[in-house]
């Protein structure tokens, strides 16, 4: 009978949460959807890397929605039995808080455990990837945007290149002329280089950035003189670096918790804390929901779902407020995080006296 009814609960439990935690991933998946289409179409990423910086994206995402979806999903499940009055009969089976709980508790211990491995592992390698090919794209998208529609020099002035305008797809450059000058002004040497279409490649051994010009002619000679040769070429490939090509930013998110481990500073203990705080998040919103979903049938469907919404995100926000408070050193790093997922627990505790209370008083009238 127990297990059947453990069987039951779980399965009203783990619908409603992986239907949440779809919703949730769905809005923040398309919010970051469109901000990436932005920076594609302003020229700032190239549009073939969108998709893979959505999917590393998700994964951080999950990070977030899983403790307060699994939570709603507690809320909505339970709170669907109640407004049927099956928890009423089961109550009068026997069935209290204490043997809901069990079930409960298994599944958050194992959904909190396989949280920490992402929070602590899985997600920081992910942001770094993600960081890196954001990095990436958008030196490659530089070039591009750089040359569009006006003269731009690069190496103080060794190089100077135009192109009258990008292609449709933006990943091509379209009538492009390129002047390199060697030496000094009066006696170097000069290249003039014409090409009908252009576009940046990067060497994957070595690093270097290229500028590969297709279906065009180069010219060389000095200035004044009338020495001077005229080739034709398919394919034209000069290197070019640009102004900070090789530097990338790496993101807190980003930074290896063995790292952190070993951080005196406040910025890194505040993230190492926010890591271990979201799957003791999963246990501490659990134990709030199931007190939370206690309705009666006359409530309705979602009789006690906003004042839960309402509760978990201000916990949220409590979260987050508290990780600033620690890397500003408002809080102390030994007090840190770790107050915000107790206040979850006592209010548990409240909520629970006060049913018994409220019972015990039933009783004697």
């Amino acid at each position: 009978m127990l297990q059947i009814f453990d069987r039951y609960l779980l399965k009203e439990v783990i619908s409603g949460w992986f239907a949440v935690t779809a919703v949730l991933t769905l809005v923040l998946v398309s919010n970051k959807l469109v901000r990436f289409i932005g920076d594609a179409a302003e020229g700032d990423i190239p549009g073939d890397v969108v998709l893979r910086l959505l999917g590393l994206q998700m994964v951080w995402y999950l990070v977030l929605v899983v403790p307060f979806a699994l939570a709603l999903g507690v809320v909505l499940g339970l709170g669907r039995l109640y407004r049927d009055n099956e928890m009423v009969v089961l109550s009068a089976c026997g069935v209290g808080p204490g043997r809901i709980y069990r079930p409960l508790m298994i599944l958050g211990v194992l959904v909190a455990v396989v949280l920490a491995w992402f929070a602590l592992q899985i997600s920081p390698e992910v942001q770094g990837m993600s960081n890196r090919l954001r990095a990436t794209a958008q030196q490659e998208a530089d070039l591009t945007v750089l040359s569009a529609g006006r003269f731009n020099e690069l190496h103080r002035g060794r190089v100077t290149f135009y192109a009258e305008r990008l292609s449709d797809d933006r990943a091509r450059m379209e009538n492009v002329f390129v002047v390199f000058r060697d030496g000094d002004e009066a006696n170097g040497q000069s290249r003039l280089v014409t090409a009908k279409s252009a576009y940046r490649t990067l060497d994957e051994a070595t690093g270097d950035d290229y500028l590969v010009l297709v279906d065009g002619h180069r010219y060389e000679g000095t200035p004044g003189q009338a020495d001077y040769r005229v080739m034709q070429f398919g394919k034209y490939g000069v290197r070019i670096e640009l102004p900070g090509a090789a530097e990338v930013v790496e993101l807190r998110e980003a930074i290896p918790t063995r790292q952190l481990l070993g951080s005196g500073d406040p910025m890194d203990m505040a993230e190492l804390q926010w890591r271990l705080a979201l799957p003791l998040s999963v246990i501490a919103l659990v134990l709030l929901a199931v007190p939370l979903c206690r309705t009666s049938p006359r409530q309705g469907r979602y009789g006690r779902l906003v004042l839960a919404v309402l509760i978990f995100i201000i916990y949220y926000n409590l979260l987050g407020t508290a990780k600033i408070w620690v890397g500003r050193g408002v809080i102390p790093v030994e007090i840190g995080l770790w107050w915000v997922p107790l206040i979850p627990v006592l209010l548990t505790v409240l909520l629970l006296r006060g049913e018994r209370l409220v019972c015990g008083l039933g009783l004697r009238r």
